[in-house]
């Protein structure tokens, strides 16, 4: 495994220069097996293929005009392309070309999540946000989910559930199909920063120092 590979020794450190010049870290990011897009600070999003595989000239950077840049996801096999959904920018990665821009959220757009079809991103409006996605081109909003009292950190789903985590220290249970409430998950004592949700198992993490 990962971790007993670690622990072992068994493992080779490789420092990747993502940041730029007047960048101040990196935000979020996410790979493949072909490239590292990360978010810097700087309201950019670089794209790194990997050393092996492509030489530094090959590396692209996309301006993002925003106040922060929060979050981004990307998936190799969406309409058949590479594409980056960055807040709500549609990119393809091959070109650079913004193809999408939407608008919805009052505030800040935290996290977000897409799949088959299916985007949800969350925000510190408190509110939730299901999209149904037919194109980079085509996509529009099919409900959202309000109940948080606070910011709404992450979100995550599969075919059956969404579920969301705030700062209002709760875990919520939604339909994904219906978009209905199921139920509330309750035990942390602060907020809730981070959540992944796999196979009938929630994994939560918060401001309080636990894991759940």
């Amino acid at each position: 495994t990962i971790e007993s590979n670690w622990r072992c020794g068994r493992h080779n450190l490789q420092r990747i220069q993502c940041r730029t010049e007047n960048s101040k870290g990196v935000y979020c990011l996410q790979y493949d097996d072909e490239k590292i897009i990360s978010g810097l600070r700087d309201n950019s999003i670089k794209v790194n293929p990997y050393f092996s595989l492509f030489p530094r000239d090959k590396w692209a950077i996309l301006p993002w005009k925003a106040n922060c840049l929060c979050c981004l996801d990307f998936s190799c096999l969406f309409m058949g392309q590479n594409k980056i959904l960055f807040f709500y920018r549609v990119w393809d990665v091959n070109t650079g070309e913004v193809l999408n821009t939407l608008i919805h959220h009052n505030e800040a757009v935290l996290h977000l999540r897409f799949s088959n079809g299916l985007m949800v991103t969350c925000s510190k409006d408190r509110s939730i946000a299901v999209w149904d996605m037919a194109s980079p081109t085509d996509i529009t909003l099919r409900r959202v989910l309000v109940g948080h009292r606070a910011a709404v950190n992450v979100v995550d789903f599969d075919d059956k559930y969404i579920v969301s985590a705030s700062g209002d220290r709760t875990i919520k249970v939604w339909s994904t199909s219906t978009c209905e409430f199921v139920r509330t998950l309750n035990g942390h004592k602060r907020g809730i920063a981070c959540l992944q949700y796999r196979d009938r198992l929630v994994v939560s993490g918060s401001s309080d120092n636990t894991i759940r």
